[in-house]
C-alpha cells in the first residue's frame, strides 16, 4: 500500500519528477563516462608503451638511469647468455649512448639507441636498417621519428655529421645518412632519439656484445648482473599523471552528484511544507510517524530508482555511438603522452555498479533528510496546516 501511495504522489509531481529523474540519470551517465574515459586513456597509453618500448619489463644494467645521460657510457655490460639465447620474439636488446648531430651547422644532442633489428618483440618501424650489413661502412645509416626529424630539420636522404665517444673516451665522428623518417606513436622513442643498428653502435663505440638493457616478453627469473624492472615501474610517471588527473576529476563527479541531490532535496522540502494536511490525515488514520517518513522517503527515492532505468537506456545508446568514433586527441600530438589514436571507453562493470549504488544511496539520503522533522509534528496542527511555518 505504501508503495502504491508513494508512486501516485510521485507521478503527480509532473515536470518536477521528470527533471529529477533526468538530472540524476545524466549525473550517472556523466560519472561513468568520465571514469571509463580515463580507463581507456590509461589502457591505450599502457598498450602503446608496452608494444614500442617496455614489453613485459626490462633487464637493465644496475645503475642505468635513462634520465642521467652523462652516466650512460659507464653503465653497460655484455648481454647474459640466458637472455641472449631467447628467441627474437621474446627479447629486444638495446644499447644507449650519447651523441651529437650537426645538422645545418647546428649542434643537436641526441640519444643514440641501438636496437637488434631482427627482434620482433617491439613494434618499431625500423625496416630501413635491415638492408645494411653488420659492419659500419663510411656512412652510418639511421632512422628518425617524425618529431625528431622536424626539430633537427632533417628529412629522408639527408646526410649530416654524427659525433660520439667510444668506451676508451676517444671522440670519433662520421657522416650519417637518414635512411627513413617514420611515425612513432610513443614520443619517448621519437624525440631526441637516433635509431641505429645495435651491431653498428656496438662497433662504433667498441662495445662488442654490450647492452644497456634487454626488453623481454615476460620475467625470466633472476639474472646475475642485471636488475629486472617491471612494466608498472617503467611507466610509473605516466600512471601517476593519470591518477593525479583522476583526483581532480573526482571534484567534477562530486559536483554532479551534489546538483542531482539538490533537486530531490528541494522537492522533498516543498512536499513536507505543502502537504502538512495530508501528513496530519495519514497520522490520524493510524500511520505512525516512522511510516509517514518512510512513505515520503520512498516517494523521493523513486527519482533515483527510475533514473537507473533511464541512464541504462540513454547511456547504452551514447556509449555505443562514442565507441564508433572515439575521442580525438590530435591536439596532444606535440605532447610527450604516448597516444595519437582516438581514445575509446574502457567500461568496467564493477565501476558502473558502484557508481549507481553511490548515487542512488545519496538520493535516498537527501530524500530522507528533509522529512525527518515529520517525526516531531503534532497531528492536530498538521491537519490545520500549521505544523510548519
Amino acid at each position: 500500500m505504501i508503495f502504491n501511495i508513494a508512486w501516485k504522489n510521485f507521478s503527480r509531481q509532473g515536470i518536477r519528477a521528470v527533471l529529477n529523474v533526468m538530472v540524476t540519470a545524466l549525473a550517472m551517465i556523466a560519472v561513468v563516462f568520465n571514469i571509463s574515459l580515463y580507463n581507456g586513456f590509461q589502457a591505450q597509453t599502457t598498450r602503446n608503451m608496452i608494444r614500442t618500448d617496455v614489453a613485459g619489463g626490462h633487464y637493465r644494467v644496475p645503475g642505468f638511469d635513462i634520465l642521467s645521460p652523462t652516466e650512460w657510457e659507464d653503465v653497460t655490460r655484455k648481454i647474459p647468455e640466458s637472455l641472449d639465447d631467447l628467441p627474437n620474439a621474446e627479447r629486444a636488446s638495446a644499447l644507449v649512448q650519447q651523441g651529437q648531430l650537426f645538422p645545418n651547422r647546428r649542434l643537436y644532442p641526441v640519444q643514440l639507441r641501438g636496437i637488434d633489428v631482427h627482434q620482433t618483440l617491439l613494434d618499431l618501424p625500423l625496416d630501413g636498417l635491415k638492408s645494411y650489413g653488420e659492419r659500419v661502412e663510411d656512412i652510418i645509416p639511421a632512422v628518425l621519428g617524425v618529431k625528431m626529424a622536424q626539430k633537427a630539420h632533417l628529412k629522408q636522404g639527408d646526410t649530416t655529421v654524427l659525433k660520439w665517444r667510444d668506451r676508451h673516451g676517444v671522440v670519433d665522428a662520421r657522416d650519417l645518412l637518414v635512411v627513413d623518417v617514420v611515425t612513432m606513436v610513443n614520443s619517448r622513442v621519437d624525440e631526441g632519439v637516433l635509431w641505429l643498428r645495435l651491431d653498428h653502435l656496438q662497433d662504433m663505440t667498441q662495445r662488442q656484445n654490450e647492452i644497456s638493457w634487454v626488453a623481454v616478453k615476460e620475467f625470466q627469473g633472476p639474472v646475475q648482473g642485471m636488475e629486472f624492472q617491471e612494466v608498472d615501474e617503467l611507466i610509473a610517471d605516466i600512471l601517476n599523471l593519470i591518477e593525479n588527473d583522476r583526483k581532480y576529476a573526482q571534484v567534477f563527479w562530486v559536483i554532479l552528484i551534489f546538483l542531482a541531490g539538490i533537486g530531490v532535496f528541494n522537492t522533498q522540502i516543498l512536499n513536507v511544507f505543502k502537504r502538512q494536511k495530508e501528513i496530519g490525515t495519514l497520522m490520524a488514520l493510524g500511520m505512525t510517524s516512522a511510516q509517514v517518513v518512510g512513505l515520503f522517503t520512498l516517494e523521493g527515492s523513486m527519482a533515483a530508482l527510475l533514473s537507473v532505468f533511464v541512464a541504462l537506456l540513454l547511456g547504452t545508446a551514447l556509449f555505443a555511438w562514442f565507441q564508433s568514433v572515439g575521442l580525438d586527441i590530435s591536439h596532444l600530438a606535440e605532447s610527450t603522452i604516448p597516444v595519437h589514436e582516438n581514445i575509446l571507453l574502457d567500461i568496467h562493470s564493477g565501476e558502473v555498479v558502484s557508481t549507481i549504488v553511490i548515487i542512488v544511496s545519496v538520493m535516498v539520503l537527501v530524500s530522507w533528510l528533509p522529512v525527518r522533522k515529520i517525526t516531531r509534528l503534532d497531528p492536530t496542527l498538521a491537519l490545520r496546516g500549521r505544523a510548519i511555518t
